[in-house]
């Protein structure tokens, strides 16, 4: 590893509480270098005035004292053993396996949380709000902010899927979050900060379920319905539907895309934008370029901004003093308001479906498929990168196609 990496627990006298005492913590000292970490957990916070800690560190403690020396030891045993893992060590790394704050490697939660800053940092909306649900799921399962890896036997996560299952989770939801839950194990275990064979996944271990979204899609008379349905003009409903129909016609792009539309994205014969998903994990992500309709134009005229300068955004939903965070509350309000009322239209005209924005992503790829389009073209106007992912949302269209060409075996008379 080369020059030698000394730990220590210290008194930390730069910082001073407003009870008077410092804070101890651990000093890590590497080329003539030092770093102070925090040491303080959920159980103790550490800190003492200059006696106090002079007691604990004294060849013979008693009480509690006895106890914190006890904790300090074990502390920097862990430290050493973090040290001893890496092949060059670098304060950074350190940082990350030790634990930030006190940050326990063995808690499942910690890494949850991490992952999710990350997300969060990089703008991956969707990403962020799928691992922030299984998150406070399995919280809320365990009952608990800390839960060991161990803990997630395959006996366990086999008990956790009917739980959630129990809660009102549709299967899609459970192998979605299980999905997450296992992401997790894995950065685990390249971080080294459990074992390899402490993993309840997999061929011999717990198999996540098969969630499959049956008739998500709409066939093309539902979709008349919604776009026929009459209501108050500029009430709730009114704007549910339309962006329901906006984007159904845009290709399926998501809610997320369609409040970050700005008029630069428009001209006299297209609507062309690059999908945020994509954008921020693929370098090469092909635009996606759909023909300016009338219908398109229409919702545009009617809710749009009235100042079609290139960088003023299409729609008002978010603004440009607005930080990602306070843009993912508007957009998650804006999902909710709209599921909220294209449910109860769907309902009102007689549509026996869900109906969610999801839903039309479905339909538009579905739609298609119907009416003879290649599935590579539907990718394409997706914006999938892998046409498997394509065929995932034209599942639902085949099982449909399948029982109608088995009538035709037996289209004969029977009399």
């Amino acid at each position: 590893m080369g020059a030698k990496v000394n730990t220590a627990i210290v008194l930390y006298k730069g910082q001073t509480k407003k009870n008077g005492k410092h804070p101890a913590k651990l000093r890590v000292t590497y080329n003539r270098k030092q770093m102070y970490y925090s040491i303080d957990n959920k159980e103790r916070v550490y800190e003492f005035t200059p006696d106090e800690f002079e007691k604990v560190l004294t060849p013979k403690p008693r009480g509690v004292n006895k106890d914190i020396q006890l904790e300090f030891s074990l502390i920097e045993n862990k430290a050493q053993s973090v040290i001893a893992s890496m092949d060059n060590f670098s304060f950074r790394e350190f940082k990350t396996r030790f634990g930030i704050s006190g940050g326990d490697l063995s808690n499942i939660i910690y890494y949850f949380e991490r992952r999710i800053k990350e997300f969060a940092e990089n703008d991956q909306h969707c990403s962020w709000a799928q691992f922030t649900t299984a998150m406070r799921t399995l919280k809320k399962y365990f009952k608990s902010s800390h839960i060991d890896f161990r803990e997630l036997t395959v006996h366990e996560l086999g008990k956790y899927e009917k739980w959630m299952v129990s809660q009102g989770l549709s299967l899609s939801s459970v192998k979605t979050y299980m999905a997450s839950t296992r992401t997790i194990f894995k950065i685990a275990h390249r971080a080294s900060a459990i074992p390899k064979d402490i993993y309840p996944f997999g061929k011999d271990g717990y198999i996540l379920p098969e969630g499959r979204n049956v008739k998500k899609a709409l066939k093309i008379n539902e979709i008349e319905k919604i776009y026929n349905y009459s209501c108050d003009s500029f009430s709730s409903r009114d704007q549910a539907r339309d962006l329901w129909l906006f984007s159904y016609l845009m290709n399926g792009a998501n809610m997320n895309d369609i409040v970050r539309l700005k008029y630069k994205n428009i001209d006299s014969d297209f609507i062309t934008f690059i999908r945020r998903k994509t954008q921020k994990t693929c370098k090469s992500a092909k635009p996606i370029s759909v023909p300016l309709t009338e219908d398109l134009q229409r919702i545009i005229d009617k809710w749009g901004n009235k100042d079609h300068s290139p960088n003023n955004y299409v729609f008002s939903f978010i603004s440009e003093v607005m930080t990602e965070k306070q843009i993912r509350r508007s957009l998650d309000k804006l999902i909710k308001r709209t599921n909220d009322n294209i449910k109860k239209i769907a309902k009102e005209v007689g549509i026996e479906k869900t109906v969610t924005t999801y839903t039309a992503r479905h339909s538009f790829s579905t739609v298609l498929k119907r009416s003879g389009v290649s599935t590579e073209f539907i990718s394409e106007s997706l914006g999938h990168g892998d046409v498997r992912i394509t065929e995932l949302y034209l599942d639902s269209f085949e099982d449909d196609m399948k029982k109608e060409f088995a009538k035709h075996l037996t289209a004969f008379s029977k009399g």
